[in-house]
Parts: C-alpha cells; structure tokens; sequence
C-alpha cells in the first residue's frame, strides 16, 4: 500500500511538471508573436488612412446635405420656347383612347400622345430640307407647314427654321371650320387633335394654328409647298427676272415683281395652274391682265397682252388659252409679264414653276 501510494505521488508530479512546461512553452511562444505583432503594427504608416476616411465622411456629408437641402442644387431644365398661336404645356406624353374617329373619339385603342413642342434649328453647310427631316424623324411636310421659305430647295445656311418634335401638319383655321371638320377630313378622331394642341374647347377661330398629327400633305398641296404647282405661262425667251433692275424706261433702279418671257405677238398664253378669273381688263402699267385666283392663297398676273379671251368669274384649267402675247401697256417689245403672289405679296415665279433651277 505504500508504495502504491508513492507511485502514484510520483505520476502526479511528473504530470503537472508536464503541465507547467506546457504552459511555459506556449507563453513564450505567445510573447514572441506579441513582440512580433507589435514590431509591424508600429511600422504602419496610419497618414493616407486618416486622410481616407476625411474623405469619406466629407463625402458622406455632400450626400445628406444635398439630400436634405436639393432645391438649390437641382440644375435648371433647360426650356424649349413655343411659338405662335399655341399654348403646349409640357412635353410629357398623355395617356389618350383615340377610338373611332366616326365615334367622337370615345372608346378604342389607348395611345400616348406626346405634347407638341416647336425647336429652333439653325441651317448648316450643305443641308436640305430633306436631311433635316430625317435628323429629326419627322416629314418634310412636317417642316414646310410651320415655315415660310421662298424655296424649299435653296435653304440658306445661318437661317433659323421651326421643326416640330412629331410628325404631322398645321393648318390655317378657316371661318367656320370645327375639329370635327378636320376628323372626317384627315381621318384623325377629335380628342386626339384636341390632347395634342391643347385645346380646352373644340370652337376654333379663323387665324388660328391647328396641328395634324400624323397628316401629309396631298399631292396638290406638296406641289404648291415645294414651288412646283405652277407651269410656265408661255413659250419664249426668258428677258427680265424677278428683283431689282434698271427700269428701262427711267434708268433708275426699281424692283420687278415677276418676269418677262418674250415671243411674237399673238402667241398663246395660258393658265399656269386651274384656278379662277377674278380680273380680266386693262390696267395702268401692265395693258391688259388677267388675274387668276388658285388654292392656298395663291393668285398669278399674266401682263402686256394683245388679246383676252376668260372673263371674270370664270374657271379655267391648267394649261388652258387665257390670251395671247402682246405688247400693251408700260412695254418695250412683245412679251408676257408673269406675277406670282402669296397672301398678298409676291414671289420669285422661278422659284414657283418648272421653270425653277433647283
């Protein structure tokens, strides 16, 4: 029994011998990769790190002080002008059911209608009406509606031009003319005529702009907008254009407001477009004239002729005998004097015919 007991005194000194070199072992062990730690810590270089997170607090401020606060931050949009006799409110598109157009609009197919704005396009070097169409996906008809160009085909680089951001055509109001009117003609339901001018009523006023959606010009009416309804009056040679010259009479500079086209007399003349006789006589000046009266606001003078054949009132056809040349009148010699007038003045009748070098 005794020595059982010493045997196992002795196990238990050598075990916690074993123990307390263990634990010897693993503080020393500890320590050194304290001492080691500690040696790289220390050889940190903290600067960049402060200077990071500056920033980033700096940052964090910007954020809830333009978040707070944005009103005096908020970049402006930038705004379009309008133009004429219209009243658009904003470009955001309005959820509209067009329907039938048979149907007052009501009912059918719902469609998002952008609200019309005008833009201002300055010409640049070698551009056409056609190219500026196309760069902003629109028709030429679109273009030709809200400007007045002398001639569609020799636009002039600097001019400043109106280009709508949808496709379709203005109108001139008439007396008595109503959207309805307008619906049944172009095929358009009302609302969506109304939504897209606008318009709080449907009673329309002569003079005012109304603006097509999605409508061309006819044939007939691209003619007249592209200088192209007209035909030359007369056989014969071209003598005198239209714009300023030396008055043959006086010598002093003085503007022409149409051309002369020279031949024998008695040779025909004829109407330049159907339209209809509104004079037909003698005037100073000129001799003896014929004026007709076309579409769109359009009238063309034939002057100095021999003889008159339509009387006024009545309907002539294009290409049909109005007179004959002569030499009546303020005249130097045989020849025809041909005026085209738009609304009251006049226009360049090379610009107008197909006589017109493009």
């Amino acid at each position: 029994m005794k020595k059982s007991g010493q045997l196992s005194m002795s196990i238990s000194i050598k075990l916690l011998t074993l123990k307390v070199r263990h634990h010897l072992f693993f503080s020393i062990r500890l320590r050194r990769c304290m001492h080691l730690f500690n040696d790289h810590f220390c050889a940190i270089d903290f600067i960049p790190l402060q200077r990071a997170l500056k920033l980033c607090a700096l940052s964090c401020s910007i954020v809830v002080v333009l978040a707070l606060v944005p009103a005096p931050f908020v970049a402006s949009k930038v705004d379009i002008p309008f133009y004429g006799d219209f009243a658009w409110q904003t470009d955001a598109p309005v959820r509209l059911s067009s329907g039938d157009f048979r149907e007052n609009g009501r009912g059918g197919i719902e469609n998002y209608v952008p609200r019309l704005r005008l833009i201002e396009y300055t010409i640049e070097k070698g551009d056409t009406l056609w190219n500026i169409a196309i760069k902003h996906d629109v028709d030429p008809d679109s273009i030709i509606s809200c400007n007045v160009f002398t001639n569609v085909h020799a636009i002039h680089e600097g001019d400043v031009i109106l280009i709508p951001n949808i496709r379709g055509i203005f109108v001139n109001v008439q007396d008595r003319d109503t959207i309805f009117q307008y619906s049944t003609k172009y095929k358009v339901a009302p609302d969506f005529i109304m939504e897209v001018n606008n318009l709080r009523t449907n009673e329309l006023s002569p003079g005012m702009k109304i603006f097509l959606p999605d409508v061309k010009f006819s044939n007939m009416e691209r003619a007249y907008a592209l200088g192209e309804a007209f035909n030359k009056p007369a056989r014969g040679r071209l003598t005198s254009r239209y714009g300023y010259r030396r008055d043959p009479f006086s010598r002093k500079r003085s503007f022409h407001r149409g051309i002369d086209i020279a031949n024998r007399v008695g040779a025909r003349v004829y109407a330049a477009q159907e339209g209809r006789v509104i004079y037909a006589g003698p005037r100073y000046g000129y001799g003896n004239v014929v004026i007709l009266e076309h579409r769109f606001g359009y009238k063309t003078l034939y002057g100095h002729l021999n003889e008159i054949v339509v009387k006024e009132g009545q309907r002539v056809r294009s290409g049909q005998i109005i007179g004959t040349v002569g030499n009546s009148g303020r005249s130097t010699g045989p020849h025809v004097h041909f005026e085209v007038w738009h609304k009251n003045r006049t226009i360049d009748p090379l610009t107008q015919t197909n006589m017109a070098v493009r």
